[in-house]
């Protein structure tokens, strides 16, 4: 993760929920997924459907984590639109 930068976001506390599932609640894709760290929600992303955005904007719920949750997965600040 080295060549993102990351910013400071007010947004962020640290924590993370555990993800709904394995799969974008919306439209079943299987990859490039993205969970919600505040209720776990997991959506598809933009070079997809786009359905961790859509949820971000109907619920307000900023922060996404990429999945699978492993050592090269990033955390985004849909508010911030930026790296955290």
């Amino acid at each position: 993760m080295g060549w993102r930068a990351k910013a400071r976001c007010r947004h962020f506390n640290g924590g993370a929920a555990e993800p709904r599932g394995g799969t974008c609640e919306e439209c079943g894709s299987a990859v490039a997924l993205r969970a919600c760290t505040e209720c776990g929600h997991v959506g598809c992303c933009e070079s997809q459907l786009a359905h961790n955005t859509a949820h971000f904007r109907a619920t307000g719920h900023p922060i996404i984590r990429s999945l699978p949750l492993n050592d090269d997965a990033f955390t985004w600040c849909h508010a911030c639109k930026a790296y955290i």
